[in-house]
């Protein structure tokens, strides 16, 4: 069993008017499954479609980066579904999807938090044989749970461009290394992703480290039988890198699961 440790950085999935923004403009965060109520009919949305750890536990008078610093926002009203919020700090970077993190270093929760170590303290290597510290950007994140469970089995996630500044670190303290390419194109073009995600296979290798690639293998047949010949390459591509593992992810939620598992397997000239 993987358990994949989420850390502290709740995920804005989709944006709805917040493009571009300008310094003094009012912005709601909000969760998409909830009713974005009593707001300023002029103020601009950024939903947050993964988790609400966020709205819960931001204050009046707290900060907001997103896009790693490109936007600052200072709260002005919190509830139990939305934090509004004014901006502060604009550039000329256009929002997409991006992590959203808290700009004061008080209120930079350790990742992985509290409760995420006690979990891991409670499952420890008998119930859960891999735990994957998701947005891994310091290899003081590996130890926290070293610390906690320990003789477990720990992977490193790099998602974002810091954690891959820092994967020769990680790589030498981790179990292995999983690289998320979902997550690293926000932040990058896909020719910069696909470095990463070579550069960190030979990081991986020098450092006798299984290394897992995942986001994006076999999504096309998530409404198709068949995967498509771009996903096919994209297989065949990451192979010639030497991985040791491709994750599959959404081809394995709707329609052909097993047959997904099936096509991979023989991709990769695994025996049945």
């Amino acid at each position: 069993m993987l358990l994949d440790l989420p850390g502290d950085r709740p995920l804005v999935r989709r944006l709805s008017g917040a493009r571009r923004l300008t310094i003094g403009d009012e912005v709601v965060l909000a969760d998409s499954m909830e009713e974005t109520s009593r707001r300023n009919p002029d103020s601009k949305i950024i939903y947050v479609d993964h988790g609400r750890r966020l709205v819960d536990d931001v204050i009046v008078g707290d900060e907001i980066d997103i896009a790693d610093g490109a936007y600052v926002f200072s709260v002005n009203a919190v509830d139990e579904t939305q934090v509004t919020m004014r901006c502060v700090v604009a550039s000329p970077v256009t929002l997409s999807a991006r992590s959203v993190g808290r700009r004061k270093a008080a209120l930079r929760v350790s990742c992985p938090t509290a409760s995420e170590l006690k979990l891991a303290a409670r499952l420890g290597p008998e119930l859960a044989d891999v735990f994957i510290v998701s947005f891994c950007e310091q290899e003081s994140q590996i130890a926290s749970i070293r610390k906690s469970a320990i003789g477990a089995t720990v992977f490193a996630k790099i998602e974002s461009a810091r954690g891959y500044a820092e994967a020769a670190r990680i790589a030498d303290v981790a179990d292995g290394v999983l690289v998320g390419r979902h997550d690293l194109s926000t932040e990058l073009e896909p020719s910069a992703v696909w470095e990463i995600v070579r550069n960190t296979a030979e990081i991986c290798r020098r450092a006798q480290r299984p290394v897992i690639v995942g986001s994006g293998i076999l999504e096309s047949m998530c409404d198709q039988s068949k995967p498509s010949v771009t996903d096919v390459a994209d297989i065949r591509r990451l192979l010639s890198l030497r991985v040791d593992g491709l994750l599959l992810a959404g081809s394995i939620s709707v329609l052909h699961p097993v047959r997904a598992v099936r096509v991979l397997r023989d991709l990769c000239g695994c025996p049945a």
